[in-house]
């Protein structure tokens, strides 16, 4: 990942309309929570989080 930011409070991703865009929910310590455009939403583990970091950063290479 070229470009980083603080995994703290919740972290509104970029994306081509301003009304509605992803987030990344790091307000609580043990899990992480990602919400898409519509409504949908998956929570990870913190340790599963890392994991899948570490995954893209060992297949960027």
């Amino acid at each position: 990942m070229s470009e980083k930011f603080k995994e703290e409070g919740v972290v509104t991703l970029a994306c081509g309309d301003e009304t509605c865009c992803p987030t990344v929910d790091f307000t609580n310590p043990e899990k992480v929570v990602l919400k898409d455009d519509f409504g949908g939403m998956v929570q990870l583990t913190r340790k599963q989080w890392s994991d899948l970091k570490d995954g893209f950063i060992s297949k960027k290479g």
